[in-house]
């Protein structure tokens, strides 16, 4: 069973359920997110957990630091962003750091000193188009740090595959907490591994793609 629920799914208004999921791009949503510190994470976990926020974030969420606020200043280390273009990572600290902005469909590494479980709230925004980025020359490797929302259609990594376009996909890749590694879906090859709410996922690409997430 997922350690991540939906615990509470109608916060917005005028949102739609029906039988078997949701449906309608305007549903708000309130996700019950279970990060781990090194100790629960077991193995060789170091506490670092993905995270992905809805596209629209709650009121006063803009920065790593609100985050890091939002989640409890005393139970994290840090919160990671990717850099695609360095192939590498910026990073605020509890209270130091760059204090970068937070954007819609961007994932997080937080890395946690202790168990946390994070109400994350917010809502999607049906018009946001994600830019999956291809090598640019540099360090870049074409590697995005990928934020799915709630209520994504695709249910496993090949089906993200697809609902990109399989053709401009290199892989998708899945963060293990417990052993501080990754699991690999090549475009159409390797464990086919389910994707859950609230994960954020690398995804590698061979060409630019401007992606609007298929939903119910």
């Amino acid at each position: 069973m997922s350690k991540r629920s939906l615990t509470a799914g109608l916060i917005v208004a005028v949102a739609l359920l029906g039988v078997g999921g949701l449906f309608a791009s305007n549903m708000g949503f309130k996700l019950n997110y279970t990060m781990q510190n090194p100790a629960s994470q077991g193995g060789t976990g170091i506490g670092a957990n993905t995270l992905a926020l809805p596209f629209n974030r709650q009121s006063g969420m803009n920065t790593a630091q609100d985050l890091i606020n939002d989640i409890g200043s005393t139970s994290v280390v840090n919160v990671q962003r990717y850099i695609e273009s360095s192939n590498s990572f910026q990073t605020r600290d509890s209270a130091s750091g760059p204090n970068f902005n937070l954007a819609a469909g961007e994932g997080y590494f937080v890395t946690m000193s202790a168990d946390v479980n994070y109400i994350a709230v917010g809502s999607h925004g049906p018009t946001v188009q994600v830019s999956l980025d291809q090598p640019s020359g540099g360090a870049s490797i074409g590697a995005n740090l990928y934020a799915p929302p709630y209520h994504q259609t695709a249910s496993t990594a090949q089906e993200l595959i697809n609902d990109i376009g399989s053709t401009n996909v290199v892989n998708v890749q899945r963060y293990i907490e417990s052993s501080n590694s990754y699991q690999t879906r090549d475009s159409a090859s390797g464990p086919n591994f389910n994707l859950l709410p609230g994960e954020a996922y690398f995804v590698t690409m061979s060409t630019t793609v401007l992606y609007t997430p298929s939903h119910y």
